[in-house]
């Protein structure tokens, strides 16, 4: 899929270019050993990619987790510090009042 969108501009023409210079390069015997050896890379880097792909989104979810659970924390401590100052009596809460 990425070389799909690397090479997207490439023509027919650049492709055979390409292709005569692969096999200049690397020879008619070795081509099959060498694009299999190309595709084990190229998995062995899709699949680290995809890990780690999953662990970021495993990470923003955690993240998420952790915000709301911080936001009702803190929620449920306003409101409850709220509703503790209309208990107390306004002597005891000491207002500056001598």
């Amino acid at each position: 899929m990425a070389l799909a969108v690397i090479f997207t501009d490439v023509g027919i023409g650049e492709w055979f270019v390409l292709l005569a210079v692969v096999l200049i390069v690397v020879g008619p015997k070795r081509l099959p050993s060498a694009l299999r050896e190309f595709g084990r890379w190229y998995g062995r880097i899709r699949r680290m990619a995809d890990g780690f792909r999953r662990q970021l989104t495993e990470f923003e979810i955690e993240c998420e987790h952790v915000e709301a659970e911080v936001e009702r924390t803190a929620n449920a401590a306003f409101s409850s510090e709220g509703d503790e100052s209309k208990t107390i009596p306004s002597e005891e809460r000491g207002n500056g009042e001598a």
